[in-house]
């Protein structure tokens, strides 16, 4: 069987830089990089994972658990974490939990918790107790909307500020009859429990210095169909509307084509922003305005929070948070 010292011997460095390239360490010059990895493939050499857990009492393996995988955000989350973690030389179990509140607490304290060092979860429906006790002994860091008050590591979206900046951009263009697609079926004002909630009162918040603008929420579940089909519904019983603020770009994406079926043009008759900045946005017909929020870095963040929380304990590390800052990309949409 290959070896470290094989590889570190074919590619005329030492074992140490050897090692070094093989876990991704970033202190390592672009030539010995290149000569290491070409030895590696060359021989056929692959780490000894068992061996490596035994010494080290880890796998070498972190969980990523989302709702859906399906979904653009998901996937786009999934591929930059992916990435981020094999820099680091770190793999990544993938999983999905449908939005069950019972799958998301199993990932964090069932037989996948045994196989790895810590785990990314984009919890929906858990309590935070729950997801605290899952994860008493193991490193989480935790996507979430709906929680604030853990001690957990925690990242989420810009959701208030993003959707104010949204509803601000379709009053600029001059739209005043504006439909909100993808709120609960009774939005608030508050700040809310969670993401839809929020980007809601972040609308409310635009348009409160604008009494001459009418907001319409519009519930639908954040994908395509459902906003397709919600937005074909809204437009068949004539609800007024000059511009859609829509909380996912896949809700946009189903708005869109909703506009399209009904004769509509876009931004003609009714200009169109989303909020994430997936890459489908850039290439649809009209190309789509969105909240851009950074999925590469906020992917990026969490597995750089999480690596840090394996290494450090609770009890030596306070739960930290981050929230991205945005970037409204106005496209054809909204032109």
């Amino acid at each position: 069987m290959t070896t470290l010292a094989d590889v570190a011997k074919e590619a005329g460095v030492s074992v140490m830089s050897a090692s070094n390239v093989l876990r991704g360490k970033p202190n390592v010059s672009a030539s010995i990089r290149e000569r290491v990895l070409a030895a590696a493939t060359k021989l056929d050499y692959r780490a000894n994972m068992a061996a490596k857990s035994l010494r080290s009492g880890r796998s070498g393996i972190i969980a990523l658990c989302v709702p859906r995988l399906d979904m653009p955000f998901n996937a786009a989350f999934a591929a930059a974490a992916t990435s981020a973690a094999e820099e680091h030389g770190v793999r990544v179990m993938v999983q999905q939990t449908l939005s069950d509140p019972e799958r998301e607490l199993e990932i964090l304290r069932g037989a996948t918790a045994s196989l790895v060092d810590g785990t990314i979860v984009s919890a929906v429906g858990a309590s935070a107790r729950e997801i605290e006790d899952a994860a008493s002994s193991h490193a989480v860091v935790l996507y979430d909307e709906r929680i604030q008050n853990t001690q957990l590591d925690l990242i989420s979206s810009p959701n208030q500020a993003g959707g104010m900046a949204a509803v601000e951009h379709l009053i600029t263009k001059g739209c005043r009859r504006i439909a909100v697609l993808g709120t609960h079926s009774a939005p608030h004002g508050r700040a809310g429990a969670d993401g839809q909630d929020l980007r809601w009162a972040g609308a409310l918040s635009a348009a409160e210095d604008n009494p001459q603008v009418d907001l319409t929420p519009i519930p639908c579940a954040w994908d395509c169909e459902p906003a397709y089909a919600a937005m074909l519904s809204a437009l068949a019983v004539g609800t007024p509307v000059d511009g859609i603020f829509a909380m996912t770009d896949s809700v946009a994406l189903g708005a869109i084509r909703a506009l399209s079926d009904r004769d509509l043009r876009c931004p003609e008759d009714v200009r169109i922003i989303g909020f994430d900045g997936i890459r489908e946005g850039a290439i649809s017909v009209p190309s789509l305005s969105t909240v851009d929020i950074g999925i590469t870095q906020l992917a990026r963040t969490a597995v750089d929070m999480l690596l840090t929380r394996i290494e450090a304990p609770a009890s030596e590390l306070p739960g930290r948070r981050f929230t991205p800052a945005y970037t409204l990309i106005e496209r054809e949409s909204s032109r």
